[in-house]
């Protein structure tokens, strides 16, 4: 008698492939309308704050608890490279002490392992806030350290890269994305 067939998704866990590298996940930053690959980051970690409410109704005798918001902030840490543009925007705002508006940038986050039905791929741009916390940090490299903070909502879209960047430099962001099928 055959086997069954098994879905995808079995497949994916009795064989335990694709794990997704770090390196797939990729940020831009917008400087002067274009934006460019977040490179010399030495940490990029993204914490997401989700707001809870949390009330118990008098016939149950057990509390309920619903997510009714959910930000996120990602902290950084950059070896400072000059003609960076990203790391020159940073600076500008740790050296002016730029607050409000003027600290604020968006960031595009590609996900390289998502493929997008046409071309590109899975992208999710927001607008943060550069909150500063340290400068000259190491002995090596001149580093600057701080968090990007949530300053709007996240919006999904596909981001392809500029013509003739094969190394994915910089990048173009269009709201909306359709997956590519098997």
């Amino acid at each position: 008698m055959p086997e069954p067939a098994v879905s995808k998704e079995l497949k994916a866990l009795q064989e335990f492939n694709g794990l997704v590298l770090r390196c797939e996940k990729v940020s831009f930053m917008e400087v002067n309308g274009k934006y460019y690959r977040m490179k010399g980051f030495t940490d990029l970690p993204t914490s997401k704050e989700a707001q809870e409410y949390s009330r118990t109704y008098v016939d149950e005798s057990s509390e309920r608890t619903s997510t009714v918001g959910v930000t996120s902030s990602t902290e950084f840490t950059l070896d400072y490279y000059k003609g960076n543009p990203d790391h020159e925007r940073i600076q500008e705002v740790y050296d002016k002490e730029q607050i409000g508006d003027k600290a604020t940038v968006n960031i595009v986050v590609v996900d390289f392992s998502k493929e997008a039905r046409t071309a590109g791929f899975y992208a999710i741009k927001r607008n943060v806030t550069i909150v500063p916390d340290t400068e000259g940090d190491g002995t090596e490299a001149y580093q600057y350290s701080g968090t990007f903070k949530a300053n709007g909502k996240a919006i999904e879209g596909t981001a392809t890269a500029v013509e003739s960047d094969k190394d994915w430099l910089t990048i173009t962001f269009k709201d909306g994305f359709e997956a590519k099928t098997a």
